[in-house]
């Protein structure tokens, strides 16, 4: 194995996560246990660098249905794994010496700039001689439903991505950065990360990065839908949104309730609607807003605490929406709502 690149290692804090430190222990057997429960049944050979063993850590964040994970160990340390986790595990190390093996053939060293999503049907070997690693844990059936919406029908085949992930090419490089940008983020104990919108939202961004930047098995599936939905589909839609317009709801949900594949929703918004479907939505939850702005008490409520209800967290651009639909600010609508109505 080739000695260890510095200049390739991900430039981040020295110790990121340590907000969410879950434990610390220089007993192996415990750390490996925890290693268990967290990526599914693996064997394990240990070797200490020198009479005893160091310290083991282990931090886990955990984001709508994501887990950011740091593992750092003193020791050498093999992995190899028996069975499916529950997620796959997208992984980059950070320091120390790296090397997985798929099979009885394929053999990587793996630098800063070179990471893995570990696969779900065929041996693995993990090599970490004295490492620290930052990980991305996914559940296998967020990223399965995803796919679903995208491609329009039922997966039955498991999923495979390539497990090499290349921070050089354009969606590993996604990748990289968007596990970089968590990281630096979930420093900070007001972070916009900690609201479960925008947290839903990340998991729906991360998700789709993976899907269309890592190559997998069904890559030409969701690269080969072109068809519209029909009109009875985007009617569907259409129905699910106003249903569905004061909850939090995303882009595949509505895909679901039409019955279609997302492409192929928003394809058909444009063609028979010439607009998107994310478009409409933001328009009914306006009219949620103005409806519960004409009828609230202004001394009991403001507009910021409605706003928010329906999703909206930037007030400026709230409020230019807002006038452009209705005529008036929305704080003028609230003012009015107790007062004389203009005649007409």
């Amino acid at each position: 194995m080739s000695p260890r690149n510095s200049a390739n290692r991900i430039p981040m804090n020295p110790e990121p996560l340590r907000r969410f430190k879950i434990f610390e222990t220089d007993e192996p057997d415990d750390a490996l246990a925890t290693l268990d429960r967290l990526y599914g049944k693996q064997k394990y050979d240990i070797k200490a660098p020198s009479t005893a063993f160091g310290p083991t850590s282990l931090s886990v964040a955990n984001l709508s249905n994501l887990a950011w994970v740091r593992f750092k160990t003193s020791y050498d340390l093999t992995l190899e794994k028996e069975e499916p986790g529950p997620c796959f595990g997208l992984s980059f190390p950070t320091n120390g010496h790296w090397q997985l093996t798929l099979g009885s053939l394929s053999q990587f060293a793996i630098s800063g700039l070179v990471g893995c999503i570990m696969p779900q049907d065929r041996a693995v070997k993990v090599f970490i001689s004295e490492g620290e690693c930052l990980s991305l844990m996914i559940p296998r059936s967020a990223i399965q439903e995803k796919l679903e919406a995208l491609i329009g029908k039922a997966v039955t085949a498991p999923m495979e991505f390539e497990p090499i992930v290349d921070a050089r090419t354009s969606g590993g490089a996604m990748l990289h950065r968007s596990m970089d940008m968590v990281v630096e983020q979930l420093v900070e104990p007001e972070s916009p990360l900690s609201h479960p919108a925008v947290a839903a939202r990340l998991e729906e961004f991360i998700i789709h990065v993976l899907l269309h930047g890592q190559p997998h098995n069904y890559r030409d599936a969701i690269t080969g839908e072109r068809r519209a939905a029909t009109p009875k589909q985007v009617r569907r839609a259409e129905s699910f949104i106003q249903a569905h317009s004061g909850e939090t709801i995303r882009l595949a949900q509505i895909a679901d309730a039409a019955g279609c594949s997302i492409r192929a929703l928003q394809l058909a918004f444009r063609t028979f609607r010439d607009t998107t479907p994310m478009t409409l939505l933001k328009q009914a939850r306006l009219a949620r807003v103005h409806s519960e702005l004409s009828r609230s008490d202004p001394g009991a409520v403001t507009v910021t605490e409605i706003a928010t209800r329906y999703g909206f967290y930037n007030l400026g651009r709230f409020a230019q929406e807002y006038r452009r639909s209705f005529g008036q600010s929305p704080l003028e609508t609230l003012r009015l709502a107790f007062g004389p109505r203009p005649t007409t």
